[in-house]
């Protein structure tokens, strides 16, 4: 906003602001393309449970919560509650 007339800063001369509002139903409505799941270099997923819930232990407060990572079938027999297991984290393995 300009301190000085109160207009909307980029705006043209006498023209309204839009509003968020109303256009917020149209961009609900709209289709997006879903994400495919994704596994690690297209491997394909444990039967019985194919997500591990981990804590990321990286020492770092925001950190401090659950992350959920695909099981891959070679390792679902390894993969079991309480087991240490080593994930990449945004590109970090």
């Amino acid at each position: 906003m300009s301190s000085e007339n109160g207009s909307v800063d980029g705006g043209a001369e006498g023209a309204q602001p839009e509003q968020l509002a109303l256009i917020r139903e149209s961009v609900r409505k709209a289709k997006v393309p879903r994400a495919k799941p994704r596994t690690w270099r297209g491997a394909a997923l444990a039967k019985e449970l194919p997500v591990a819930r981990v804590l990321v232990d990286k020492g770092v407060l925001h950190l401090d919560r659950y992350f959920d990572y695909a099981v891959p079938e070679e390792l679902d027999a390894q993969a079991q509650p309480g087991v240490r297991v080593r994930v990449e984290f945004l590109g970090h393995g």
